[in-house]
């Protein structure tokens, strides 16, 4: 029998994945500490209407993967999450930066800033050094479809046959197709796209799916952030492409499937042999019945 999970305990499981989000895969950081959320220093905060602060900063070589109000590229910034957008500065991957910025406030005379936005700004004074650095080059396969990060709820990219957590900047994934790029990891856990080698529509089946309007535990003792949708009858552990699922709905998909792992007859219990993307809903439908308790 699946076991159905209530909504409030899935969003909770969700948003305790996002709290616990990781950086990218690849080279730890030099100190061991994944990046961190850049907030400003007690003694640099600006009470409202007050002068702008100047500051030094680092910019690490890539942007990464980050969590605001939406997902977005972030730049690291003295080795943390930089969650705002610097004035006048253009990020070119591949090199670190050493900078001075100017912190002003975006809203003066204000008490508090719009709803989602930021109560400072950040301009550029002066690019004091521009560096070329170099990482470790590959080049990978990727999937044509994207599986869920193993005990999460997050996205990867399918690399070399193994979910990738994290991004790489300067490249713009499609699903449906088999990719072949060469990319560059470097020390802090980043990644940039050096060339994409190659993009080449990617073979599979036409089928007409079942989706479930309720998630349930994927397998037995999964941890909550690792809820599955029900495809088939069955707890599907991975992505359908183009599908704007809603809590709740009946769905029937006409969808291409594709085999993930075609060497591999049993994928590992985290990760599913096939992913999907949608052509076309058939239909959309109310639960029929309630979730089980």
């Amino acid at each position: 029998m699946l076991k159905v999970l209530p909504l409030a305990i899935v969003v909770a499981g969700i948003l305790a994945a996002l709290a616990c989000f990781s950086p990218p895969e690849g080279p730890p950081p030099p100190d061991g500490k994944p990046p961190q959320e850049e907030r400003p220093a007690e003694k640099d905060r600006l009470p409202p209407g007050e002068p702008a602060i100047a500051r030094v900063i680092t910019v690490g070589p890539a942007r990464a993967e980050c969590y605001g109000p939406f997902r977005r590229m972030c730049l690291i910034v003295d080795g943390r999450y930089f969650y705002d957008e610097i004035d006048d500065f253009t990020h070119e991957p591949g090199h670190t930066y050493r900078l001075r910025i100017e912190r002003y406030d975006a809203f003066p005379g204000q008490k508090e800033p719009p709803q989602d936005a930021g109560r400072y700004g950040y301009r550029l004074l002066e690019v004091i050094v521009k560096t070329p650095v170099s990482g470790s080059a590959m080049e990978s396969t990727i999937a044509p479809t994207r599986v869920n990060c193993p005990r999460s709820d997050e996205t990867c990219l399918l690399v070399d046959g193994k979910p990738f957590r994290g991004s790489i900047t300067g490249f713009h994934y499609e699903p449906g197709y088999d990719y072949v790029i060469r990319f560059e990891s470097f020390d802090d856990g980043t990644h940039r796209l050096i060339e994409e080698v190659s993009k080449d529509p990617a073979q599979g089946v036409e089928v007409e799916l079942e989706v479930g309007p309720w998630r349930v535990e994927c397998y037995e003792n999964a941890p909550i952030t690792a809820a599955c949708i029900v495809v088939d009858g069955e707890p599907f552990y991975g992505r359908i492409e183009d599908f704007p699922r809603a809590h709740g709905y009946e769905y029937r998909l006409r969808a291409v499937r594709y085999d993930l792992m075609p060497e591999v007859a049993i994928p590992p219990t985290e990760t599913s042999k096939y992913g999907y993307r949608v052509l076309e809903i058939l239909s959309k439908m109310p639960a029929s019945q309630p979730p089980a308790n």
